[in-house]
């Protein structure tokens, strides 16, 4: 019976996590159209398996994923979405981006939680009315364009290795990296709670 116990906790790893609820990210300036689009409930994990799936043949026919991720605790918390225009690097089908930030479900009354709770999640064709209302009653949106200090090569004080024409750096060349600060100017994108 031990053996079998000990077989078990081999077979699975368990991770933890804790939820971020940090109301603020820093994107870059380009980046334009924000705009507050809907809050939703949802269950953020926080402890997970990793699980050997039984009787799976990982060198079969479809070379199959043999273990599961199952979800062994979460905790509930209010997600708002902020939707904006990608200004750099744009995907021209999809141009659309969002950004996901989560507030504790004890800063808004049981009745807010289960009305929300009700017309979520996002995916559900029917709810949508109460999700963006509910973020618009509860958040508003602060845009701030800040400067932040970041590291880049210094190509005048550092030593680049040439490619040879298959790509490969030139043999016996070692390269050297120095990297200098500059201050760029980026957008801090807030939600705050009402």
């Amino acid at each position: 019976m031990k053996l079998l116990v000990l077989a078990i906790a081999l077979a699975s790893a368990s991770a933890f996590a804790q939820v971020n609820y940090s109301n603020s990210a820093v994107v870059a300036k380009e980046h334009s159209a924000f705009k507050l689009d809907q809050a939703v409930y949802t269950l953020i994990p926080t402890k997970t398996e990793e699980r050997d799936i039984p009787g799976c043949n990982p060198y079969g026919e479809a070379s199959e994923d043999c273990t599961e991720t199952v979800v062994l605790e979460s905790e509930p918390v209010v997600q708002v979405f902020v939707d904006y225009t990608e200004g750099i690097f744009r995907d021209p089908e999809m141009p659309g981006a969002y950004l996901a930030f989560n507030f504790p479900v004890s800063d808004f009354t049981a009745e807010q939680i289960a009305a929300l709770k009700i017309a979520s999640p996002m995916w559900r064709l029917r709810g949508g009315s109460v999700r963006k209302s509910f973020a618009k009653n509860n958040f508003a949106l602060d845009l701030q364009l800040v400067n932040r200090t970041i590291s880049i090569v210094d190509v005048r004080r550092s030593k680049l290795c040439p490619d040879m024409e298959s790509g490969e750096p030139m043999p016996g060349c070692v390269e050297r990296l120095v990297y200098k600060d500059v201050v760029i100017k980026a957008r801090q994108v807030t939600v705050n709670k009402k």
